[in-house]
């Protein structure tokens, strides 16, 4: 595919993915452990805001599709669990999203 993908791009995408249970982006609530993209492939890790949570498949095909929307040839998502997720990860802007929302973070 012709013309570069930038990781600004590929964030982008992300944000549109959002967690069923909580109203708040895959990347604001820091879900996302490391991004590592090399021409038009992607290589993600990352957790799921509780461990045996059933959506990870899900997320990870919505993540696949819409990043080979933007011109993503390879997307490979891998879940890991260490460190587990706490709402310490999550970015200044999901912090306030979920203070708006009435949950004490």
């Amino acid at each position: 595919m012709d013309g570069e993908i930038t990781k600004d791009q590929v964030i982008d995408a992300l944000r549109t993915i959002y967690d069923p249970e909580i109203p708040v982006n895959i990347w604001d609530l820091g879900l996302i452990y490391a991004l590592d993209q090399a021409s038009h492939d992607v290589q993600i890790k990352m957790t799921l805001t509780a461990m045996g949570c059933p959506i990870g498949p899900m997320i990870a095909g919505e993540i696949e599709n819409k990043l080979q929307a933007i011109g993503v040839e390879t997307v490979k998502v891998d879940f890991v669990w260490s460190p587990p997720w706490t709402p310490e990860r999550l970015t200044p802007d999901g912090r306030e999203q979920l203070q708006m929302m009435g949950y004490p973070v």
